[in-house]
């Protein structure tokens, strides 16, 4: 089966890498690819111009680099005009994978204005994959964040078909907290933080048995550890060529109120990252 897929450019070196990764992919998948650039609203293009514009360039230049590895690759390009990300959102609508570009941004760029792979990510309505700018291709492990809801299952899933395309070992990351305490309320008693322990161990146990049964070729580890999924996830994605984390779906701000796990791992940018939208964000491709 075709896969069809988006890369969303804009001449710069983040969605170079995207592009990259995208052709890097084209060698091992069987894919159509929609090259798109979005002109924002805000943006006065010269009247009259003879050459193109950067957004045409941009398009263009994306287009030869594809071409020049892969002549025979199915592809269109595409400009579009409007918000950024709500045309990549809808680009994104019609495609099983959207890939863009991210510079690792700097916490207080996040928190004051937020950025594009945040924006996309949580409205997409296929997996985003977000590639850092100065991506290489490597052959490390795949990591997924993994907790007992049906999106974690889903990027469990895809991060297992993904190992197994790419005959790397997959690493599956499931982290727990205790109650919260404090002055007002009383700390957890031991007995019960061990029963909690005990239980998110047969979790991970189970979800690894179900993985190691469904792709007896993949090699699977695991790690389990309370406190924060995101620092978990990002200590394990070390030296990985992929993390693979789920979302909730609400979008920028509700990420940021909420601390979610993918508005972390995106804000950190350990390698590419790859986020499972919920199955109510999802669209079929057509």
């Amino acid at each position: 089966m075709t896969e069809k897929l988006t890369v969303a450019v804009d001449g710069e070196p983040a969605s170079d890498a995207a592009v990259a990764w995208v052709i890097d992919r084209a060698t091992h998948v069987d894919l159509s690819l929609e090259i798109t650039a979005v002109i924002a609203l805000n943006v006065e293009l010269p009247q009259g111009a003879v050459s193109r514009t950067p957004y045409e360039h941009a398009v263009a230049q994306a287009r030869a680099s594809v071409i020049l590895v892969h002549p025979d690759l199915p592809l269109v390009t595409n400009l579009r005009h409007g918000i950024v990300h709500d045309e990549i959102v809808a680009a994104s609508r019609r495609s099983d994978l959207l890939v863009i570009g991210s510079n690792r941004p700097s916490a207080l760029a996040g928190m004051i204005n937020g950025t594009l792979p945040l924006r996309v990510a949580g409205w997409a309505g296929c997996t985003t994959i977000v590639v850092p700018a100065g991506w290489r291709a490597s052959t490390g492990r795949i990591v997924a964040g993994w907790t007992d809801d049906e999106t974690s299952d889903r990027a469990l899933d895809f991060a297992a078909r993904e190992a197994v395309r790419r005959k790397v070992g997959l690493t599956i990351v499931h982290a727990w907290s205790a109650p919260p305490s404090g002055s007002l309320v009383p700390s957890t008693p031991p007995s019960i933080v061990q029963d909690l322990a005990t239980a998110h161990r047969g979790l991970l146990a189970e979800a690894v048995d179900r993985i190691t049964r469904e792709f007896p070729e993949l090699q699977v580890s695991h790690s389990l550890s309370s406190g924060s999924a995101s620092a978990a996830i990002i200590r394990a994605a070390a030296g990985a060529s992929l993390v693979v984390i789920g979302s909730r779906g609400r979008g920028v701000i509700a990420s940021l109120i909420l601390g979610s796990v993918s508005h972390d791992v995106l804000m950190t940018m350990p390698t590419v990252v790859a986020v499972i939208p919920r199955e109510d964000h999802h669209h079929e491709p057509h």
